[in-house]
């Protein structure tokens, strides 16, 4: 995975996703699928290497740059919404554990997160541990 290429998709998304742009392009959808692409890069180079490269900061620099951009866009349907949630569960590894173990934001956060994938039907968003409890 390119950092440029990453950069130069992430800055697409942003510009399409201006006040103008196609309300039926599914922005936040595309900024998760980014998102999911860094996450297994990074998760491969935290095998590969004691994560202190640079190309590992960029990979996180880039995910930030993705929360950042898709906390600012204002969700315009429930998938948006969806997407909204499944970036922050997906940067959040400390909710592997059961909801009984979270801080109560988090657990009501987590909570709605998982109602809204059952009303949506949209199970690809889970992580593994979602799936597997």
């Amino acid at each position: 995975m390119d950092i440029a290429s990453l950069r130069k998709e992430i800055f697409e998304i942003q510009e399409t996703a201006r006040p103008h742009a196609d309300m039926r392009e599914d922005h936040h959808e595309k900024l998760f699928d980014v998102f999911r692409q860094i996450d297994a890069e990074i998760g491969n180079r935290n095998l590969e290497h004691d994560g202190t490269d640079e190309r590992l900061a960029s990979l996180i620099e880039a995910q930030t740059i993705i929360l950042r951009t898709a906390a600012s866009l204002p969700a315009r349907c429930p998938r948006d919404l969806l997407y909204k949630l499944a970036m922050w569960r997906w940067d959040a590894a400390n909710l592997d554990q059961p909801m009984e173990d979270m801080n109560r934001a988090d657990a009501i956060a987590y909570s709605a997160f998982l109602d809204i994938v059952k009303m949506l039907g949209e199970r690809d968003v889970l992580k593994d541990f979602d799936k597997a409890n």
